[in-house]
């Protein structure tokens, strides 16, 4: 017998505390590429006149590098996103399975129970008395 015992209503607990804390992480990352977007438009530029001058829309070399950070960052946070749902997912195919063996042993127990042979008892014998 194995040493543990899985409650489909404990995975769906742990399921749904994840789930609350996947939203958490979601307007996280979105805050993050917000910050970075807005801290990339305020590093100015070095081009001629400032951020203000003729060359406003060119970002300088600190906008420069955060985009690039972020290009390098961005496959990373999906990773963490995709990871923990796909983890989710199969632990509750493994929740639905074990379940579902459950039941399948339980009917094969009912099965082979209800295939005994009685056997040939003596002449006035009666079940359930020795």
């Amino acid at each position: 017998m194995s040493g543990w015992d899985v409650s489909p209503s404990g995975v769906a607990t742990v399921v749904s505390h994840v789930g609350d804390v996947m939203t958490v992480l979601a307007e996280i990352a979105q805050a993050y590429a917000d910050d970075m977007e807005g801290a990339a438009r305020s590093a100015g530029t070095l081009a001629p006149g400032g951020a203000s001058g003729g060359h406003g829309s060119q970002g300088g070399l600190v906008a420069a590098a955060l985009a690039e950070f972020m290009a390098g960052t961005t496959d990373e946070l999906s990773f963490v996103g995709v990871r923990v749902g796909r983890s989710v997912n199969g632990a509750v195919e493994a929740a639905v399975a074990y379940r579902e063996g459950d039941l399948e042993m339980a009917a094969e127990a009912q099965r082979r129970a209800a295939g005994l042979v009685v056997p040939d008892m003596p002449a006035g014998w009666k079940t359930g008395r020795l």
